[in-house]
């Protein structure tokens, strides 16, 4: 029996499910999945201390986006992550700001 192959290297990640090989990736590297998101949302708390650190005072959600250059929900991600760990207060002023923690 002869094996129908493609010259085209591509053609093995193109075929449909169940016909020719599919990308292997190793548990828990799904696009999108947490081995993924998991340092993305840790830079960007990071961005998002180090920039209220310079600032030496609080800053609105928008100011973090912009000195940033995160989206708005990443910054609001951060935001909530730093919150729950005790680093960050978000108060409401005239917009909700965020101020770093004594701690």
């Amino acid at each position: 029996m002869r094996e129908n192959r493609s010259a085209d290297p591509w053609s093995a990640f193109l075929a449909p499910p169940g016909r020719g090989a599919a990308p292997r990736r190793p548990p828990g590297a799904e696009p999108g999945g947490a081995a993924e998101a998991e340092p993305a949302s840790q830079d960007a708390c990071r961005r998002v201390l180090a920039r209220l650190r310079a600032a030496n005072g609080p800053l609105s959600l928008e100011q973090l986006h912009h000195a940033t250059r995160l989206g708005l929900l990443e910054v609001a991600d951060a935001v909530e992550t730093l919150r729950e760990r005790g680093l960050v207060a978000v108060e409401r002023e005239i917009d909700e700001v965020v101020r770093l923690t004594e701690g």
